[in-house]
């Protein structure tokens, strides 16, 4: 008698890339723009000072002064893509890792969301001029005496003037510091600090940015954000609306996707799914593939609610 035997396999592969604990709605505003849509940033912030006068006793005259309104400049898309993965027919066929490209496109998902948030940061920690409306966050400059409490203490006194309600982003190596920061101080400190719940009190919520992500042809990955890096952002701003950071992603519509043969993730980031044959440089093959696509742009709207901090001197 013929018996098919049949393997147990236990669990799954395990992709060692860990996820970004850090939603984008921390620190920005996000909308959606349709397709064909043009989205616009003011190009200078109001400087114009809050005026409020005495009235003149004698004749009632009310002073008459001229503003100008503010000039826009348009944000260009950028449009962001994974690479066509494919998996042959007969490879899959012969396996019992049946699921390898419903894998791939949770990492296709789970990487766009990485780089996304990456590149935001990028752009705060090098003050990007095309995301800025003609001001800088600003940056806290470590003193020679500064420990991790001063420097943090200082971002803070930087932007409270603007807003509150605090998310510390934070690097992998600052993180560390901070959870370490009373043993490692417990020889020097002559006050209680207990640096976690201190800032907890001072409304200041800590998130770490950890993980890795590509965007180079030959798959070498870098931090989304800096070790030794800090970002502080004041949620609530006080002389602007929302957050101090605006994002966007064009709308893929049905017709589109259809036409793409995409699967749509809330309409915003397509995952499209290539039957057999792939083209493979030039060449029909027997395999199935897929990749994904979305267009998104982002500014920063108020720099002055934003404080970041090179902290790699004092860890």
């Amino acid at each position: 008698m013929d018996y098919l035997e049949i393997a147990k396999l236990i669990g799954e592969p395990i992709n060692y890339k860990l996820p970004v604990p850090f939603e984008l709605r921390a620190i920005a505003d996000t909308f959606v723009a349709e397709a064909g849509e043009h989205v616009w940033r003011y190009s200078g912030m109001e400087g114009t000072a809050d005026v409020v006068l005495a009235v003149n006793a004698s004749t009632g005259e009310i002073t008459n002064v001229q503003r100008s309104p503010l000039d826009d400049v348009e944000l260009t898309f950028t449009g962001l893509n994974s690479k066509m993965e494919y998996v042959l027919i007969d490879a899959v066929l012969a396996t019992p890792d049946t699921n390898i490209l419903g894998r791939r496109k949770a990492s296709i998902t789970r990487g766009m969301d990485k780089r996304e948030v990456q590149l935001i940061i990028a752009a705060i920690l090098a003050n990007t001029a095309g995301y800025l409306p003609g001001v800088s966050c600003s940056e806290y400059t470590l003193a020679s005496a500064d420990d991790l409490y001063d420097s943090i203490i200082g971002m803070k006194h930087a932007v409270e003037d603007y807003g509150d309600n605090y998310v510390l982003l934070v690097g992998t190596t600052v993180k560390e510091a901070i959870d370490t920061y009373d043993k490692d101080q417990a020889a020097t400190l002559n006050y209680n600090v207990t640096l976690t719940a201190k800032l907890r009190e001072l409304g200041i919520e800590i998130v770490k940015v950890f993980g890795q992500v590509s965007s180079a042809s030959n798959e070498t990955e870098t931090a989304i954000m800096t070790a030794t890096s800090a970002i502080l952002v004041a949620k609530n701003s006080r002389i602007s609306e929302g957050m101090p950071v605006k994002f966007v992603r064009r709308k893929i519509n049905a017709g589109i996707a259809q036409l793409m043969g995409a699967e749509v993730d809330s309409a915003q980031r397509a995952l499209v799914v290539n039957p057999t044959p792939v083209n493979v440089t030039g060449v029909n093959t027997l395999a199935y593939g897929v990749y994904g696509y979305e267009s998104v742009i982002f500014c920063i709207t108020c720099p002055q609610a934003i404080c970041l901090c090179d902290l790699s001197s004092i860890l």
